[in-house]
């Protein structure tokens, strides 16, 4: 069990976004390895928001944790995306992923599939992350030459790690949350 060092909410390790002070800057350690003191951060912007104001007083700019964080997360996704679709638990395309019946995993749709698309492709049990990158950066991340609008991403091995990620990347919220946008 640890606490969020924004709001003091106890949880599980995977829970949170753990904060390392690495040479004077402050870095998100989304793989959990980077050396120094650690800090598990709930990832909302209202706890790093607390969390940077208790900690450091006003000596780092919360916005810009927030967005190198956001920034971060999405591109640790992509390249989880990579590894998966190497080992084989990925489903591209509207036509293959409509015709599953698998429980559970991450449904990536791209911003610039169209919103009836979307609808018909969601499911309740898949966490679905959508409008955070193009159809071109997907197939870039599955080293495609083509465009992918959908992906989906089997929540076994590597696919479990993406789905952790998703969803924090998910609460983070990064279209919806308060105060000025910056990327």
């Amino acid at each position: 069990m640890r606490a969020c060092a924004g709001c003091k909410r106890k949880g599980e390790n995977e829970e949170f976004i753990r904060f390392v002070e690495f040479e004077g800057r402050l870095l998100p350690d989304l793989t959990r390895k980077l050396p120094g003191r650690g800090y598990n951060v709930c990832p909302t912007y209202k706890c790093i928001k607390d969390f940077i104001k208790r900690k450091f007083r006003g000596k780092k700019n919360p916005d810009e944790i927030y967005s190198q964080t956001v920034k971060a997360l999405k591109d640790y996704i992509l390249h989880l995306i990579s590894l998966c679709h190497k080992t084989g638990i990925t489903v591209i395309g509207q036509d293959e992923i409509k015709k599953l019946k698998r429980p559970e995993g991450v449904l990536i749709l791209a911003e610039d599939l169209s919103p009836r698309t979307k609808e018909r492709l969601k499911r309740e049990n898949w966490l679905t992350l959508e409008d955070l990158f193009t159809s071109e950066e997907i197939g870039n991340a599955i080293r495609k030459d083509r465009r992918v609008g959908a992906l989906f991403v089997e929540k076994t091995g590597l696919g479990r790690k993406l789905y952790e990620n998703a969803r924090k990347l998910k609460s983070l919220n990064p279209s919806q949350r308060e105060g000025p946008q910056s990327f």
